[in-house]
């Protein structure tokens, strides 16, 4: 599959979960105790995986933007 492909996919999966993590968090007084560890918790590891998968299919333009030297021209 094609790397922008992957990531019309991705990228809107990690929207939701990122959105998912915010609601959970702000409703963290409202859900009970076990149920809110449980589903933030399991929340957070998806959100890290999709991180990741993320910078990976993006590792070129992070690399470009981030570790570029400076005062060198281009």
């Amino acid at each position: 599959m094609k790397k922008n492909t992957l990531l019309k996919i991705i990228n809107p999966i990690l929207a939701v979960v990122f959105l998912y993590q915010v609601g959970t968090g702000l409703m963290h007084d409202i859900i009970p105790k076990e149920i809110f560890e449980a589903v933030h918790i399991a929340g957070a590891f998806t959100l890290i995986v999709f991180v990741i998968i993320h910078l990976v299919l993006n590792w070129n333009w992070v690399k470009l933007n981030f570790f570029k030297k400076h005062g060198k021209p281009q």
